[in-house]
């Protein structure tokens, strides 16, 4: 990982000044507590983030608190929840609020162990509680930070990749532990408008304009040998 600590600082840095003038808003980044972020986060699982936004909304306007939406009927949260799809996940959410409030009343911890314990958590809901409505420095690792990091750092990024050693190291290394919360959200909006998984915009992204990317870099110079000559 020694060859990763000698750029990490220029790209948070990089990163960081690209989220201040690019970064995306959304109701659930605007009020953080514990509650909001872990349904903003059950919406979020598969499903685009400007789907999820009415939602959302409507969500929190009927249960403003977790205690409200342990109290509702199940069969209404799976009602409200069915414009995004995926049954599964509307059933994790009524396990979830009913589990968090049977176990911690209306105060649902910003701890990864405590809500790792609620059904359909995992270690990435789980970590994001803890980084965004607790502040943190709890690495998220999903398909979009594999992306970015593996392209930045030069790593694997095919198959099971956020399960390597060497992957997670790297997300854990990379990650800004004094602003943890913005580095995440300027990681996962750059990778939904420029790191994305087909025809990355290198030449549009901070860290490959500050050649701190090992993707953008190989990028270029392919482009550079596919030049005719004379």
């Amino acid at each position: 990982m020694e060859v990763h600590r000698t750029k990490v600082e220029g790209f948070r840095s990089a990163l960081l000044r690209w989220y201040l003038a690019h970064g995306r808003d959304y109701p659930w980044r605007r009020v953080r507590t514990p509650y909001r972020t872990a349904m903003a986060e059950l919406m979020l699982r598969r499903t685009r983030a400007n789907q999820v936004v009415p939602v959302y909304e409507a969500f929190m306007e009927a249960y403003p608190s977790l205690a409200d939406a342990a109290r509702e009927n199940p069969e209404a949260i799976r009602h409200m929840l069915r414009p995004l799809g995926l049954e599964w996940r509307a059933q994790n959410t009524v396990d979830f609020v009913r589990e968090a409030h049977t176990r911690y009343g209306d105060d649902l911890p910003a701890e990864t162990q405590a809500v790792r314990k609620l059904p359909g958590a995992g270690d990435y809901v789980s970590a994001a509680v803890a980084c965004f409505a607790g502040g943190k420095p709890e690495a998220l690792i999903d398909t979009n930070v594999v992306r970015v990091i593996g392209r930045v750092f030069g790593l694997a990024t095919h198959g099971e990749a956020r399960r390597r050693k060497e992957l997670r190291e790297a997300a854990s290394l990379a990650m800004d532990p004094e602003h943890p919360a913005d580095y995440h959200y300027a990681l996962l909006d750059l990778a939904a408008s420029i790191c994305t998984p087909r025809k990355p915009r290198c030449d549009d992204c901070p860290i490959g304009s500050a050649r701190l990317c090992c993707h953008a870099l190989v990028m270029r110079l392919d482009a550079s040998e596919k030049l005719p000559s004379g």
